[in-house]
C-alpha cells in the first residue's frame, strides 16, 4: 500500500470512522455552522482548523462538528491521533477526502483476515509496529469511540 494511500486511509479512519455520514454533501449551498455559533467544547476540539473554518464548504464544517461531538468518547490515544491529523485532513482537497472515505469503506468491508494481511504488509514495508501503523489505526471506531476488532 503506497504511503499516500496509507495516510489517506488513516485520516479517513480517524474522521469517517466516527460515524460521520456522507449525507452532508446533499445540499452544497448550505454554508454550515459559523465558527461563532459553535459551543466552546467544539471550538476547543476544532481549534487546529479555526483559521480555515470560514473558507470550508458547509458539508465539511458539519462533518467536522459531528466528529468533534464524538471526540470526548475517544480514548486518549485516539484523541491525540485526531488532534494530530485534523489539520492535514481539513486541507486535503475534496476529491482526496472522498477517495479516502471510499477506500475506508472498502477496507472495512474486507474480511478480518484480509485486513490483518494488509496491516502486516504495511508494517513490513514501513518497519512499523502494530501500534504505530496507519493500518492498525484504520480499525473502525464506532460512534461510542471504541474500536471494532
Amino acid at each position: 500500500m503506497g504511503k499516500r494511500l496509507t495516510l489517506i486511509l488513516l485520516l479517513a479512519a480517524t474522521l469517517f470512522g466516527l460515524g460521520v455520514s456522507s449525507s452532508y454533501a446533499a445540499n452544497p449551498t448550505d454554508p454550515g455552522p459559523r465558527w461563532e455559533s459553535l459551543s466552546p467544547e467544539i471550538k476547543q476540539v476544532l481549534a487546529p482548523v479555526a483559521s480555515d473554518w470560514e473558507s470550508m464548504p458547509g458539508f465539511q464544517r458539519k462533518r467536522l462538528v459531528n466528529a468533534a461531538k464524538h471526540y470526548p468518547k475517544l480514548s486518549l490515544e485516539e484523541q491525540a491521533r485526531f488532534r494530530e491529523q485534523l489539520p492535514r485532513w481539513a486541507k486535503l482537497p475534496h476529491e482526496e477526502r472522498k477517495d479516502a472515505r471510499e477506500t475506508y469503506k472498502k477496507y472495512h468491508s474486507l474480511p478480518q483476515e484480509q485486513r490483518d494481511q494488509l496491516k502486516k504488509r504495511w508494517q513490513e514495508e514501513n518497519g512499523a509496529s502494530p501500534q504505530t501503523s496507519p493500518a492498525s489505526a484504520a480499525v473502525p471506531m464506532s460512534p461510542s469511540g471504541t474500536t471494532d476488532h
